[in-house]
């Protein structure tokens, strides 16, 4: 059951009375020097500044409000379109339907990107795209559009030393990592104020049992822990590497690693942060782990078998379900599980797994649990779901959708 954000009468109400204390006891600088917390004035505007605002910059932090949790409105779904090479390679950008689910292209897409882009990953507010390519080793950075879906390069590329698998972004936007499809390592960037990047040496190297590189990054919701899928040679076990942020410089600590099975390519953490999926594209199966929410180590839980080359997973926001994408050649199918509340194991939802089409690689979901899409690289498409209360995918009409060559990421944005 979807938690009612907090009422907003009683969120009036508080502004109503928390006005005259302002009023008179402000001083001419108003908000922007009070940050010593001793002070009367520095409640008064933090108060006043997260009444009005589902989260604000106060005293250089970014501070989420309590009074305000609002469900974001699914508005745009971004995908990657790998191509054969240059000419065939651009990011499709689909408005959605938040009602029925269903998405048409905006006006312009797809948008010409000829480096091969591969994943996407974008800011809180909706509005500035990062992108890794495999063309030529880079993040290319993109304005958004909130209203039209439109985008436009915001800088030039920043090539990087290896080749980058995926993104990710930490939650409180100070820090962007990439991983390498090359080598055990990940890379490291600041964000600046206009959304540039400056690269951080050294990269961060990973602890691959055996060689092999690094699949998807993924940060829990507090942006404490960085969690790394590892892949390995063939043949031999790999699983997921914990990171310790240090928000104050971007510097990751490894915990430890947790061995899974051969090429732990995906991993998914569920919203409540309490559990973590590692999926392993060789062999075909997936791990859950109990998380300790504080030290963010992990606890390993019973395995279940997936389809064939698993490559995505995600947790649906309701933390009810996991989904994974099995991505093989010449099929298509994403297995479905309900999540045990109290230690996170897994079972097949009835029906599971579901067909798609071909080589399904990229998962997303919107906001509210309602639907789920997936980028087809074979297939050349998007396939949609509405989501039962069960887990049930059922497919949406008007699907599959065409997309460019090769589509790899799929991302939803909402605001």
């Amino acid at each position: 059951m979807i938690r009612k954000p907090f009422d907003k009468h009683w969120r009036n109400f508080l502004f109503i009375c928390l006005i005259p204390i302002f009023v008179f006891q402000c001083r001419p600088n108003g908000l922007k020097n009070h940050c010593d917390p001793n002070q009367s004035s520095y409640l008064q505007n933090l108060t006043l500044l997260l009444g009005v605002s589902e989260s604000a910059y106060f005293c250089g932090n970014l501070i989420q409000s309590p009074f305000l949790n609002k469900i974001k409105i699914p508005r745009f779904i971004i995908v990657t379109n790998v191509g054969l090479d240059a000419a065939t390679s651009s990011i499709s950008v689909f408005r959605i339907n938040p009602n029925t689910g269903e998405i048409s292209q905006v006006s312009g897409s797809p948008f010409q990107l000829s480096n091969r882009p591969r994943f996407t990953v974008t800011n809180s507010t909706g509005t500035v795209v990062y992108v890794p390519n495999i063309g030529n080793k880079s993040v290319s950075v993109l304005n958004l559009n909130p209203e039209t879906g439109s985008l436009s390069l915001k800088h030039p590329d920043l090539v990087l030393s290896s080749t980058p698998y995926s993104l990710a972004l930490d939650p409180n936007g100070k820090y962007l990592y990439a991983s390498s499809e090359q080598n055990p390592e990940i890379h490291r960037m600041a964000i600046g104020s206009n959304d540039n990047l400056t690269i951080l040496s050294p990269a961060m190297p990973t602890s691959n049992p055996s060689g092999g590189s690094v699949g998807r990054l993924s940060f829990d919701s507090k942006g404490n822990h960085l969690y790394v899928g590892l892949t390995s040679a063939p043949g031999n076990n790999a699983g997921i590497q914990v990171f310790s942020l240090d928000p104050s410089t971007g510097n990751l600590s490894s915990i430890n690693v947790y061995i899974t099975g051969i090429n732990n390519l995906s991993l998914g953490i569920s919203p409540n942060g309490k559990f973590v999926y590692g999926s392993n594209y060789s062999s075909e199966n997936v791990f859950p782990f109990v998380r300790d929410i504080n030290s963010g180590t992990l606890s390993i839980q019973t395995s279940i078998s997936a389809g064939v080359a698993p490559g995505y997973t995600i947790v649906d926001p309701l933390n009810r379900f996991v989904y994974v994408a099995n991505s093989g050649t010449g099929q298509g199918t994403i297995s479905a599980y309900l999540i045990e509340p109290s230690n996170g194991t897994l079972t097949p939802v009835n029906g599971s797994p579901f067909s798609t089409g071909f080589s399904p690689i990229g998962l997303c979901t919107d906001p509210r649990g309602k639907f789920l899409y997936s980028s087809n690289t074979e297939g050349g498409n998007i396939s949609g779901f509405s989501v039962g209360e069960n887990g049930v995918l059922t497919p949406l009409s008007g699907f599959p959708v065409t997309a460019g060559t090769n589509p790899f990421s799929i991302e939803m944005v909402s605001y």
